[in-house]
């Protein structure tokens, strides 16, 4: 099935084309045809008696060579063979006779008028006359094998000449097909490309004035488009703002909390440390919290750092593993290495390294008691490139297939296994997804066939170096 509408619509337009050629093509030999038919039967009706009368002339007064010669100039210019009988039904020329001849000439040999029989592609036409004498004659003239008419001679007879003219109307056809086919869907490409570049988060993308200017509905659907982008843009900045703004302004109070907090567990009796403790955690949270949306901002807002340098994946991935293990060990879990090949990226490492420990941790909130936490790294080539792939597999229950692209959307929790008691902000893989796009990479969730979920980096490399350990 053709998915593209570039080639549906050449192709439909193009075949069009042929059918409306093809139908001009036979309509034009039908009717040269019937034009033919038409003049052969005035002829047979008007010239066929006079060419009678003058060929009985000629015999009496010349004799049979001057009717040899007479046919032979006349017959030069007309596609016939002449037969020319007596009163007695002989054949005056010398001329070889056939069945069909003869019974045209005994049935016009019975009036004036004059009788054609078609035989095949042509026709017997017979013509009774008189001489000066006043003897009887019957001409018989031949056209089995005439061509009706120099046009249609032209269009039938030379399939060669046929076939270029087909294709002469194919190529005139394919290039005013191609042409229209492209004038209409350039805009839907364009107008593809700004799409995508908008899902991925490009929100300056916009379709701009070559295709706003034209004078249709595409030009139309295009400045609509750009109008949503200016107000998808307008609307996030304005979000991205009020959260930065609303995480500074709330670091004062928690600083002072922090203090307060402080001074409360130097004054407070040992009775009140349960509640000073819960208050210490639940600041501790909300600093966290506040922190991650911080961070949030400057990458949606484009402020994060973005200070390029070489970083080897395998080894920031051992890195993070290992702190992740040390903590995940007194939850009776571990987080484990189970490949790694050495490859490198053009990135930011505080980014990428935040982005794949947010995975990890997530991984050990969520891994049953007793598991592993499996993290891979692998260098990967594509048409699309070579890329570092970073998988984190932990083995819990897994989140709803329909579930697994919102895990990536800001404070989204999935219910039961995944609910607010199992702590953490609901935005590490926010930060994660918004990390990796920063870096010209990708991120996806999914089940393991096997059980638990599967979270994987892609990352765009500078370098490959294959290496197992």
């Amino acid at each position: 099935m053709i998915r593209s509408l570039y080639l549906k619509i050449f192709l439909w337009f193009w075949l069009a084309m042929i059918v409306v050629s093809g139908t001009l093509v036979f309509s034009v030999m039908a009717t040269q045809r019937r034009l033919a038919e038409a003049r052969e039967e005035r002829m047979d009706s008007t010239m066929t008696p006079l060419i009678a009368a003058e060929a009985a002339r000629i015999f009496e007064q010349e004799g049979k060579s001057g009717l040899h010669e007479y046919f032979r100039k006349f017959g030069n210019d007309r596609h016939f063979h002449p037969l020319f009988y007596d009163s007695d039904g002989r054949e005056i020329l010398g001329q070889s006779t056939f069945a069909d001849a003869d019974a045209v000439a005994q049935l016009a040999e019975q009036n004036d008028v004059t009788h054609v029989r078609h035989e095949g592609k042509g026709r017997l036409v017979g013509q009774r006359t008189s001489g000066p004498s006043g003897t009887k004659y019957v001409l018989v003239l031949d056209m089995r094998d005439p061509p009706p008419s120099k046009m249609f001679d032209a269009l039938s007879a030379s399939p060669a000449i046929q076939m270029l003219r087909f294709a002469v109307v194919l190529l005139a056809g394919g290039l005013v097909c191609f042409w229209l086919a492209r004038h209409i869907t350039a805009p839907i490409r364009t107008l593809r490309t700004a799409t995508r570049q908008l899902a991925y988060g490009k929100l300056e993308a916009r379709i701009g004035e070559p295709l706003t200017k034209r004078q249709d509905e595409l030009a139309d659907l295009s400045r609509e488009f750009d109008e949503m982008a200016e107000q998808i843009q307008a609307l996030l900045a304005s979000q991205q703002r009020l959260m930065g703004d609303i995480s500074h302004e709330l670091r004062s109070p928690l600083a002072r909390l922090s203090v307060a907090l402080g001074l409360a567990r130097r004054q407070a009796g040992p009775e009140a440390t349960v509640a000073l403790d819960r208050i210490e955690r639940e600041t501790e949270r909300l600093n966290e919290l506040i922190g991650n949306l911080l961070q949030l901002s400057r990458l949606e807002s484009g402020a994060a750092p973005v200070n390029k340098e070489t970083v080897e994946l395998d080894g920031l991935v051992r890195e993070v593993a290992e702190d992740a293990n040390f903590e995940a060990q007194s939850r009776n879990r571990k987080v484990r290495v189970i490949e790694s090949e050495s490859c490198a990226i053009a990135g930011n490492r505080e980014l990428v390294r935040s982005a794949i420990e947010n995975v990890v941790r997530n991984a050990m909130k969520y891994t049953a008691e007793g598991t592993d936490v499996e993290v891979s790294v692998k260098c990967v080539s594509d048409p699309a490139g070579e890329n570092g792939v970073i998988r984190v597999r932990d083995h819990g229950e897994g989140v709803p297939e329909d579930a697994l692209e919102d895990i990536f959307r800001p404070f989204y929790r999935v219910a039961d296994s995944r609910e607010r008691s199992s702590g953490g902000t609901g935005l590490g893989l926010t930060i994660t997804e918004r990390a990796v796009r920063v870096h010209g990479g990708q991120v996806k969730a999914q089940n393991s066939p096997a059980g638990g979920l599967v979270v994987e980096l892609r990352l765009p490399l500078i370098n490959h170096r294959n290496g197992m350990s």
